[in-house]
């Protein structure tokens, strides 16, 4: 079976919105990124009657009854996998100013950290650039990710309905 090829922008914002209770996954032979609820998988492994469940709901768990069932899903690095906390470093590290980037670096350090790095962020005019710093660590995460799991990718956006079946 040939494997599609993942777009690392779109898998990258998948990875951002991992959460406790969410999880995603990726389709190896589309390439298509999807998501499923702790709900979902629950209700698809005590094989509830889905006239009981919303439309949307009711895909949820069909889905997570294929990916309970088949073999053609990967499980999506988790938050925990991920280190977002490292990536805040890094960014605080690349601070040219040395007064700043001290300032910044004393502010990540225990509890709150998030809260003081996006305070100092927003009061030094750094918010876009901490976007795009952490997009571009997603996407080297996405990039790293698929190499160790023998996955191709692509830059390049997909077209709706387009399928990708080369390998990089």
């Amino acid at each position: 079976m040939k494997l599609a090829k993942v777009n690392l922008k779109e898998l990258a914002q998948e990875l951002q919105v991992q959460s406790e209770g969410y999880h995603g996954f990726l389709h190896k032979p589309t390439g298509e990124l999807v998501g499923v609820t702790d709900e979902m998988f629950a209700a698809a492994e005590d094989d509830v009657l889905l006239d009981d469940y919303p439309e949307w709901e009711r895909e949820g768990i069909e889905l997570a009854k294929r990916i309970n069932e088949t073999d053609g899903y990967i499980r999506l690095p988790g938050k925990l996998d991920i280190h977002e906390y490292s990536m805040m470093e890094d960014f605080c590290l690349s601070i040219e100013d040395e007064k700043t980037r001290n300032l910044f670096l004393r502010g990540i350090r225990g509890k709150g950290a998030f809260g003081r790095f996006r305070d100092f962020a927003e009061t030094y005019g750094l918010m876009d650039d901490w976007y795009g710093f952490r997009d571009e660590a997603y996407e080297e995460f996405a990039k790293n990710w698929c190499e160790e799991n023998d996955i191709a990718y692509t830059n390049e956006r997909q077209k709706k309905g387009e399928s990708h079946d080369e390998r990089k």
